[in-house]
């Protein structure tokens, strides 16, 4: 949906109406200003806190979401109870890495 705004150009730049301004505003439109420009555009829907963290760590290039699907399918019950008979043979990791930390020192 267009919207027809009178303005003014002058040496300054392009003026425009306070009241349109407000109006975009309270439309859901929003009106930054930066150095050398003025962006107006649709207000982005609210973020939750963590959405919001997402995203500048995304943008600082910190976090990267992989492009690719996940690997491996869900396991069922029945191939976590054989996987838990099979490393339930021998001792504990625990156990084995106390041992091999003794024999180091």
């Amino acid at each position: 949906m267009g919207t027809s705004v009178a303005v003014q150009i002058t040496p300054r730049g392009l003026l425009i109406p306070r009241q349109d301004i407000h109006e975009w505003l309270e439309r859901g439109i929003e009106v930054t200003r930066d150095e050398k420009q003025i962006v107006i555009r649709p207000r982005p829907a609210p973020r939750t806190e963590r959405e919001r963290i997402l995203h500048l760590l995304e943008a600082s290039g910190l976090v990267v979401k992989p492009h690719w699907p996940p690997t491996s399918p869900p396991v069922s019950l029945v191939e976590l109870d054989e996987l838990a008979q099979k490393f339930s043979v021998g001792q504990p990791l625990s156990e084995i890495i106390i041992e091999e930390r003794e024999e180091r020192w």
